[in-house]
């Protein structure tokens, strides 16, 4: 996508920063609902519009249609977290293509991020009815359904996702979120689990962007790092177990040393960096020796 040295450069600050967020922040100030860009872009290979309108899929080695730069300027919006701007070029551009799966996608994550969930959900409907191969919309209209805790439709929007994608871990991670928020600890594992499997970086705390809303946590972050540690010690992955057990104590997870009794830190527990954080020295026992003066 090359008009120009300008449009490159362009291109390039979308393809990093598109709806920028952590992928799990809860505060103690704050732990609600917001909706999050998930931090792992997961591109529409099962679906192929009817031609590439999307900025990251416009060919390098030729100049962008006046469709394209429309839409580039929307992604801008977006980065700029100006939309409502963003939502009017999008519109425009629907009066041409009314049923680009797209652009009514990136209507719905705008709406979102203006806290206006009613909207949102009707833009992802329309979303994935026009593409009806598309797991984004799905998942995204799952994370409006989260919002308004009514879990149980969002597990099985996330469910759908998946079956259209099962490649695509935002939807397994958010998938684990909506079980966590169920109290369903194990099947929360199991999701954290696949979405390790299909993506074992997808948890570290970094920024990126793309089409597809992941949620922040609306639990306990101690409870959420112990039981991301279960998900690790279950892979047999030693160091990230280690690393989000730790969290998890330093959060104030008072059961963090049900490790020691859980099955699934069998095979992790002699390891010395496990021990080390279930297992600390007792501290040093008091002198009575007076020092030299």
């Amino acid at each position: 996508m090359k008009a120009g040295a300008g449009a490159k450069s362009v291109f390039s600050l979308l393809a990093c920063c598109i709806c920028v967020s952590p992928f799990f922040a809860v505060s103690a100030q704050s732990q609600q609902y917001r909706p999050q860009a998930s931090p792992a872009v997961q591109p529409q290979s099962v679906s192929t519009p009817a031609r590439p309108v999307s900025a990251a899929s416009v060919s390098l080695a030729r100049p962008m249609t006046p469709f394209e730069r429309e839409e580039m300027l929307g992604d801008v919006y977006m980065i700029r977290k100006m939309f409502r701007h963003a939502i009017a070029a999008y519109a425009d551009l629907l009066r041409e293509e009314p049923k680009n799966s797209v652009l009514l996608n990136k209507i719905g994550i705008a709406y979102q991020q203006l806290d206006l969930p009613k909207f949102a959900e009707r833009y992802y409907k329309k979303a994935a009815k026009a593409d009806k191969r598309s797991a984004i919309p799905i998942n995204n209209w799952g994370t409006v359904e989260f919002g308004f805790h009514h879990y149980g439709a969002a597990i099985n929007r996330y469910k759908h996702a998946i079956r259209l994608n099962p490649a695509m871990a935002s939807a397994y991670s958010n998938l684990g979120y909506a079980y966590l928020a169920q109290r369903k600890y194990k099947a929360a594992v199991l999701a954290f689990c696949r979405t390790i499997v299909l993506d074992p970086s997808y948890f570290e705390d970094r920024g990126a962007g793309g089409e597809v809303i992941e949620l922040r946590g609306n639990q306990p972050p101690g409870l959420f790092y112990y039981l991301l540690a279960k998900s690790f010690a279950t892979l047999d992955d030693v160091a990230s177990c280690a690393h989000y057990l730790k969290m998890s104590r330093d959060e104030g997870y008072k059961k963090f040393t049900n490790a020691l009794k859980d099955p699934a830190f069998k095979t992790v527990l002699r390891d010395p960096r496990i021990r080390a954080i279930l297992l600390p020295p007792p501290p040093a026992a008091p002198t009575d020796a007076q020092p030299v003066r």
